[in-house]
């Protein structure tokens, strides 16, 4: 019995330490940046409700497993041969399926939200069969988030009534304490704002405490895809992060064929 009671101790002081460490790191993550320079006043033109989002839903029996978990999914959109696929790099493109066949595979696709992270441009030719695609399978433009960068495709997909999730620039959290710089990136991407308009920013983890200080009043789109094993740490984020009412979509990534 004395032999039982320690071996239930020492799980029950494994599980706080494991507990708290999660904690901690969550914490380091999501700490607040002494800002240099003021924040920006620019402010995003609409809102909606947070979504949770699964990242890489690349094939069919990812929509199929992860379907009643999440309400957003976020797909690669590429160009395979010539023709818009769903892979995020060649090593998936002979294997690649079409966005259609990712409809296909959930219950209803109108009920999600869809992050699509585009690896390629996109012309007015492109953008006509995507629309034709969202209207066969009765999904609402704005449910279809596209991530892309300055150019024109993002202005293509606005003036086409769909929303944009514009990636920040690169660099954005490396300041190196210098005011100056800081000032120099602040004004860069508040350019891309006022030029794109677009409904969100994109950005990873590392970046938040930065878009959190400078751009507090603009949508935020954040992605932590570092970590697919189950860890705890991913329940503590996500908490942490839909405590901020400005980031509206948050997408974290997950083995296909369990549910953690």
């Amino acid at each position: 019995m004395k032999t039982l009671l320690r071996v239930f101790l020492v799980l029950i002081c494994a599980a706080l330490l494991y507990s708290s460490a999660m904690y901690g790191y969550v914490w380091l993550q999501m700490r607040p940046i002494t800002p240099l320079t003021a924040p920006s006043a620019v402010a995003s033109l609409s809102s909606r409700p947070q979504v949770h989002m699964v990242h890489a839903v690349n094939s069919v029996a990812r929509a199929r497993a992860k379907d009643a978990r999440y309400n957003g999914f976020e797909v690669d959109l590429n160009r395979v041969n010539g023709q818009l696929r769903v892979a995020h790099d060649e090593s998936e493109f002979k294997n690649a399926v079409s966005l259609c066949d990712i409809f296909s595979a959930v219950k209803d696709p109108s009920q999600k939200t869809w992050w699509i992270d585009l690896k390629t441009h996109l012309t007015q030719a492109d953008i006509d069969r995507l629309k034709k695609a969202v209207q066969h399978f009765s999904i609402n433009p704005r449910r279809m988030l596209f991530e892309t960068t300055a150019g024109e495709t993002p202005l293509l997909l606005k003036q086409n009534g769909f929303p944009v999730l514009l990636s920040v620039i690169d660099g954005f959290n490396e300041d190196g304490g210098n005011a100056e710089k800081r000032a120099r990136l602040n004004a860069e991407m508040q350019e891309l704002l006022r030029q794109y308009q677009p409904f969100a920013i994109a950005g990873s983890l590392g970046k938040y405490p930065y878009l959190k200080a400078y751009f507090p009043h603009y949508n935020k789109a954040i992605y932590s895809a570092t970590t697919v094993r189950p860890s705890l740490k991913k329940k503590f984020l996500k908490e942490a992060m839909f405590k901020d009412p400005s980031v509206l979509i948050f997408m974290q990534d997950e083995y296909t064929h369990f549910p953690f």
